[in-house]
């Protein structure tokens, strides 16, 4: 059977079949084939509330979030380990400025989960929700907040992170704001919202 043949038998796939299949000719880089693949589905008509892209969306960004969140916090602590190891087993004078490496970039981490922290409080207030309630039963969530309160006593504030950054390369640094983080949020909101427009 040759790979004409085979296309005419697309429309016959169950989803298990049929997803497997898609992926794998994305993951082989032939997105004419993922193509004809989806588009060979049968279709299902369904009816949505007008909030569905506004819920999926806050969905999909409280994922995001989190994620993004356990990334800093992971960073955070790895930095404050590894400078406390240096501090107190010193090998020469490299492992000292290895250590005071480690503080800072541990200090950028908190800094970067606090503004993320703050962006995610004003979008909530914005949309006039709680701001933990998509949160609270997300595994990690509490890990999270458990790091933002070592973070927020050891964070940079915005000039001493701007400083910070500014002796790692020339020039102006600029630091993500809060402001920017809400804006990022509600353009991945409005994504999900046009796309289910």
């Amino acid at each position: 059977m040759n790979v004409k043949d085979l296309a005419k038998l697309y429309d016959r796939l169950t989803p298990r079949e049929r997803l497997p299949l898609i992926m794998a000719a994305v993951e082989r880089g032939d997105p004419a084939e993922a193509d004809r693949l989806a588009r060979a589905a049968p279709r299902i008509h369904v009816s949505l509330p007008d909030h569905h892209g506004l819920s999926e969306g806050l969905a999909f960004l409280t994922l995001c979030h989190v994620i993004e969140q356990l990334d800093f916090a992971v960073l955070f602590w790895q930095a404050q380990a590894l400078a406390a190891d240096w501090e107190a087993y010193p090998a020469g004078a490299r492992d000292k400025a290895a250590a005071d490496r480690m503080w800072d970039v541990g200090r950028l981490a908190g800094y970067l989960l606090c503004i993320e922290s703050e962006a995610w409080k004003r979008l909530h207030a914005e949309l006039h929700i709680g701001p933990e309630s998509l949160l609270r039963y997300l595994r990690g969530h509490d890990a999270v907040k458990r790091t933002e309160k070592s973070a927020r006593a050891l964070a940079w504030t915005p000039e001493e992170a701007a400083a910070y950054l500014r002796r790692l390369r020339s020039g102006d640094a600029k630091l993500r704001t809060v402001e920017e983080a809400v804006r990022g949020m509600w353009d991945i909101i409005n994504q999900r919202i046009e796309l289910w427009g």
